[in-house]
């Protein structure tokens, strides 16, 4: 199989659900999201976690392509799972993968999950496999135990990624080929004794990428982890060189002082037009902001602040 990425696809067509299982009740979060979207940047990414991390057999095929996450069947209630993938050979599909992220246990996926499969089988007339990544061991123990389905011998058992079997990578590519691999590893080894070194490995590997690209996978990681881990990346981009890290901090800090200005005006309960609230909200000049946060502590209305 040939792996693809985003700027070049080789014809492989693949169909992997992805499946991030989050920590409050259908609430979408930045952990939540941030596999998802790799796998949305990378639709290659799925097959890797299921070939290459998880062992599992993938069928020849020469195309991986974004699929609908939508199980919607016509007579039955929706069914939508986080990340779809297919692969496929010319014209025929070989293999269906789905993706989900779980951060807490939910019965209610205890029976979600068997129909996602079924569903996403019936619909490509292919084998589907169901991947949970779990960043909690707890969860992803209790996301491995067989679900009972009802038909003997037909447990349905689930392929689950977490900090015991998601490799920890410490060295480069020198190409950003592993950059979703590792910004993934940041989320599942968030609380892990490497998660330093882990996160200067990741910022290294986003650098030969397209700034924005790289810019975006720093704010996945950002968005992502927990007030330690997110500490310790925000000390290195600020030791850093590269462009888009001191940038993405300048335009932080920037949202910072924009939030924090119209706290203040609110508070003083000052009359804001909305083309005034969008020049702060768009004002990137931290000099200026910081001259306005000033001046609004007493001046009496908001023209006299961003006159």
């Amino acid at each position: 199989m040939k792996s693809v990425s985003n700027e070049k696809m080789t014809k492989v067509t693949c169909f992997v659900t992805l499946r991030v299982i989050p920590s409050f009740d259908r609430v979408t979060t930045h952990v939540h999201d941030t596999p998802l979207k790799l796998c949305r940047e990378k639709p290659g990414l799925a097959v890797e976690l299921a070939g290459e991390i998880l062992n599992l057999p993938i069928p020849g095929h020469d195309e991986v392509l974004p699929y609908s996450e939508s199980g919607t069947d016509p007579e039955v209630r929706d069914l939508n799972a986080d990340n779809v993938v297919v692969c496929r050979e010319g014209e025929a599909n070989r293999l269906g993968i789905i993706v989900e992220v779980q951060r807490g246990r939910d019965k209610d996926k205890l029976f979600s999950w068997p129909a996602y499969q079924v569903n996403f089988r019936h619909r490509i007339q292919a084998p589907v496999v169901l991947i949970v990544i779990c960043p909690n061991p707890s969860v992803a123990a209790w996301a491995s135990e067989p679900i009972e389905t009802g038909q003997p011998g037909s447990d349905f058992w689930m392929q689950v990624l977490s900090p015991a079997n998601y490799p920890k990578l410490f060295e480069n590519s020198d190409t950003g080929e592993l950059a979703e691999r590792m910004v993934l590893g940041t989320l599942v080894h968030e609380k892990s004794d490497d998660i330093e070194q882990l996160l200067k490995t990741a910022s290294a590997e986003l650098a030969p990428l397209p700034e924005e690209t790289a810019k975006r996978y720093t704010q996945y990681m950002l968005g992502q982890l927990s007030e330690h881990p997110r500490t310790i990346l925000e000390a290195l981009m600020q030791q850093e060189t590269y462009p888009y890290q001191s940038k993405l901090l300048a335009e932080r800090e920037a949202r910072g002082e924009s939030n924090a200005l119209l706290i203040i005006i609110e508070s003083r309960e000052l009359p804001i037009s909305e083309n005034q609230r969008r020049q702060i909200e768009e004002c990137g000049d931290l000099g200026r902001l910081k001259t306005w946060l000033k001046k609004a502590v007493t001046a009496p209305s908001v023209a006299d602040i961003i006159g």
